[in-house]
């Protein structure tokens, strides 16, 4: 008796139809209008039951190559211009680039779709030029508030994401990006550091006590500082606002006072943990760069970073781990995600939609999940790589166990462009230029002019 195949089998049957379909449809076997075989014929063809096509089936829809037609059929959708090849733009940053594998992930498109070639071009934070777009939350939402939204196309939401990543990119109910790859931000940290003083490793259950005087400890080896982070990096100063579970409150356009609150307990304890000299170091960095430069190199001992960052080191003999960030009550980390939109200025429409839907396809998410750090937007893929080619920490597949602490910038309850407002008054506060009922003087006094475009990610008008 024939036993029945094993789950990489039935994938990997799955995936030779919905390839052999879709190189099918792009090289014009199928017409544009015209119907693919009924679904009985193509389990016949494939050796697949009518579920297992239909599964095939919807990831044809996800990617606009087909749509269903209600007790009719399957009908294909796309259709080439002339016959001829296609040219397509993603506008994204370097660091793009770096945590997505982009070359090569374009590549794997091509592959996919010989007539369309796509290239990637740097472009500056917010920019709206080229086919597809892509931006992480922080940015998508200043966006939004300079009215920068009808650069967007709204798309449809692909399946199998995780459900929260799409509501940094919701607006009035619509989505606007796909989420590709996002991530929290995490506590690094040097094993070797701590053996060689003796020190257990930091857990899931540390507070921020703990990080300091471990960092303490660390310290006193010449040459060397426990912890230190970026402070200016919209990723980074504002976990601390975070922490406490508080929220800005409005009374009108201006805030409402903070003292006592659980906001100002994170920026008080923001501002203990970088003037602690026997702790942190008095180091001018000028981007997060620097910071993992001075890790790297055994400066520090403990920094804060995300998964995204981590690529710098997937090739690093580095002996080093991540942990969840302290607490200060319950779980709560900052998370970023990365989206990739189209364009409304594209003169390709359909295959600018066709590539920021393959960003979320199997094929991509599981490029982006062998090729680099990133944690795909995927909640299908597997944790655990068999066939890894790259070196992962031990605690990189806990991000599954964090899912519930993630929170984003918009959960503080302001617009994204009152971060540098907010950012230039605490740093005051920071450096003992100002003292905390200074600073809560100074951000009540503060006018936020209400943006009639500001949405949450539910598309209620935001709270003021």
């Amino acid at each position: 008796m024939k036993g029945r195949p094993t789950s990489e089998q039935f994938q990997k049957q799955l995936e030779d139809m919905v390839n052999t379909l879709r190189s099918e449809i792009v090289r014009g076997h199928y017409a544009a209008g015209e119907y693919l075989p009924s679904e009985k014929m193509l389990a016949a063809r494939f050796g697949l039951g009518n579920v297992s096509v239909r599964k095939g089936l919807d990831q044809l829809v996800e990617e606009a190559l087909i749509e269903k037609i209600p007790r009719v059929g399957n009908r294909v959708r796309i259709k080439r211009t002339k016959g001829e090849p296609v040219s397509l733009t993603v506008s994204c940053s370097d660091v793009t680039v770096r945590n997505l594998e982009l070359p090569r992930l374009l590549d794997e498109f091509h592959k996919q779709y010989p007539w369309i070639r796509a290239d990637y071009k740097i472009a500056t934070a917010e920019s709206t030029e080229g086919d597809v777009i892509t931006l992480d939350n922080y940015q998508f939402r200043r966006l939004v508030e300079t009215e920068g939204l009808p650069a967007l196309e709204p798309l449809d939401a692909q399946p199998d994401i995780y459900p929260g990543l799409f509501k940094p990119f919701l607006v009035r109910g619509r989505l606007y990006m796909q989420p590709i790859v996002f991530s929290p931000v995490v506590l690094c940290y040097n094993k070797a550091h701590f053996r060689e003083c003796g020190l257990p490793i930091p857990d899931g259950g540390w507070t921020w006590d703990d990080l300091a005087g471990t960092a303490e400890k660390l310290s006193e080896v010449k040459g060397r500082y426990g912890f230190c982070f970026h402070v200016p990096d919209m990723n980074r100063w504002p976990l601390f606002l975070l922490l406490g579970g508080g929220r800005f409150e409005w009374d009108g356009p201006r805030l409402k006072p903070i003292r006592g609150t659980a906001l100002m307990e994170g920026i008080r304890l923001c501002r203990n943990l970088i003037q602690n000299r026997k702790a942190f170091p008095l180091y001018l960095s000028q981007n997060n760069y620097d910071i993992s430069q001075m890790f790297s190199e055994g400066k520090i001992s403990m920094i804060l970073t995300t998964y995204l960052g981590l690529n710098r080191w997937k090739r690093t003999e580095l002996d080093y781990d991540i942990t969840p960030v302290p607490r200060l009550d319950s779980p709560k980390t900052l998370s970023i995600c990365l989206g990739a939109g189209v364009s409304a200025g594209t003169r390709y429409p359909e295959e600018a939609r066709l590539l920021a839907s393959f960003f979320t396809s199997p094929i991509a998410q599981r490029f982006i999940q062998k090729q680099t750090m990133s944690i795909p937007s995927s909640r299908l893929l597997p944790v655990r790589i068999t066939d890894d080619a790259i070196r992962r920490p031990e605690r990189y597949p806990m991000f599954r166990e964090m899912m519930f602490s993630l929170r984003t910038h918009h959960d503080l309850n302001v617009p994204a462009m009152a971060f540098p407002v907010l950012f230039n008054q605490i740093k005051a506060y920071w450096a003992d230029l100002i003292d905390e009922e200074e600073l809560c003087a100074r951000l009540e006094s503060i006018r936020f002019d209400a943006n009639p475009n500001m949405t949450d990610e539910e598309g209620r008008e935001v709270e003021r």
